[in-house]
């Protein structure tokens, strides 16, 4: 009987700790999504001929390209170092924003894999793992 009752209020105290957790992370959601969204992410080649900006989703809101890749007329290699330059420029505003969403985040969530995509993406995820951590609690 006493552990039934110990369980019961160690149940009842992991449920209000993650009710916390959960009230905290969804008021702060709309300020997080509103950063998220304007993260961007700018990134040189590493022979300074590329310059790209991406935004939060990964996707490319500018390419600038140095005059000096025309004395290079490998247009393989061109092409190569501006998808490389854009993939580095993408995984670093992934990385930011699951900083920024980190504070939102119980221990349960942090470092899950599925945390990437666009801003809506990582909060949906984000939603989806409370969610599953309340079923399982």
């Amino acid at each position: 009987m006493a552990a039934d009752r110990e369980m019961v209020e160690s149940l009842r105290s992991r449920a209000e700790l993650l009710r916390g957790q959960v009230e905290r992370a969804t008021s702060s959601f709309s300020s997080v999504l509103t950063q998220l969204r304007t993260i961007e992410v700018t990134a040189v080649s590493a022979d300074r001929l590329v310059t790209v900006v991406v935004g939060a989703d990964g996707k490319l809101r500018s390419l600038r390209l140095d005059p000096g890749i025309y004395h290079q007329p490998d247009s393989v290699e061109l092409a190569n170092t501006i998808e490389e330059t854009i993939r580095v420029a993408a995984d670093a505003a992934q990385k930011r924003m699951i900083e920024l969403c980190e504070p939102l985040l119980p221990p349960e969530l942090a470092g899950r894999p599925e945390l990437a995509g666009s801003p809506e993406q990582l909060l949906e995820s984000i939603t989806g793992g409370f969610a599953d951590i309340l079923r399982k609690g």
